[in-house]
């Protein structure tokens, strides 16, 4: 099995990640790529650049898989994208090394596209696929497995901030993208493409590291929220005196389910049964 350096996260996700090697060289050269699309616009060969089958098969263009990801079908596509990848990429190359993050991202990217490509000439689609959205998820998901328990806020619809545990993001991602490509996987944002990175990038840890692969689990945050609607923790003093204040006035009669179990927990507890 192989090794990894696994850095300690701080408590909160914020702004200001610093800049690591493999994430800024493929910013940059997403960048570029996007200005040459626009400089070259009339002459930019993406049929050749983009990922489409059976092309790549029937004219060897076995570059495609690589090439497509550094191609964006415009402006905000590359600005989420490369905001993502700066966000969630730094933390996760910290932990991987520049290397094994490189190999990440281009097996989730590769994968990802050659799934959409794959699926859609079976499904009878002929389409151009661009775009790094598969690798950035494979992103997304390594962060919410090396840091499952770390809790991020996030500004949903840029204005309401939701803390979440990583893995519980990844989830809901996986939840959004599943739901959101019923009927439309091949639309003009690829849901299947983004669904791919997550899967792929969770069996590369279910392969190379099934111990991390574990943490993303929510079998425990399932139980504990069971237990919590179940079994509420009160607090006797006030819940006790709440339900006394109840019966003095209105009488025994009118307690519900709910705080009859409190009362007799109670009652027990001071016992010391």
């Amino acid at each position: 099995m192989p090794s990894y350096h696994y850095t300690t996260p701080g408590p909160r996700f914020s702004f200001g990640q610093p800049w690591t090697p493999a994430v800024k060289r493929l910013i940059i050269i997403n960048v570029i790529a996007f200005l040459a699309q626009i400089v070259f616009a009339q002459r930019l060969p993406l049929q050749l650049l983009g990922l489409q089958l059976p092309e790549m098969f029937l004219y060897s263009r076995i570059w495609q898989p690589f090439t497509y990801l550094f191609l964006h079908a415009g402006f905000w596509h590359l600005a989420f994208n490369m905001f993502a990848l700066w966000m969630f990429g730094c933390e996760v190359e910290l932990t991987l090394g520049a290397r094994r993050f490189y190999l990440y991202y281009f097996i989730t990217g590769v994968g990802a596209g050659l799934c959409v490509a794959l699926v859609g000439r079976l499904a009878g689609e002929h389409s151009l696929t661009i775009g790094a959205s598969g690798a950035i998820f494979g992103v997304l998901m390594a962060y919410g497995i090396l840091f499952a328990e770390k809790k991020i806020t996030l500004l949903v619809f840029f204005v309401l901030p939701v803390t979440m545990k990583a893995k519980m993001m990844v989830l809901l991602f996986g939840i959004f993208e599943f739901l959101a490509g019923v009927g439309n996987a091949f639309g003009r944002v690829s849901h299947l493409a983004h669904l791919s990175g997550l899967v792929i990038g969770y069996l590369f840890f279910l392969i190379g590291w099934p111990e991390l692969a574990q943490r993303l689990t929510f079998w425990n945050d399932i139980k504990m929220w069971w237990f919590s609607r179940r079994v509420r923790k009160f607090e006797p003093e006030e819940d006790i005196d709440q339900i006394l204040e109840k019966i003095s006035r209105q009488g025994i009669g009118s307690l519900s389910r709910r705080e009859r179990e409190i009362l007799a927990q109670e009652s027990k507890r001071r016992r010391g049964e």
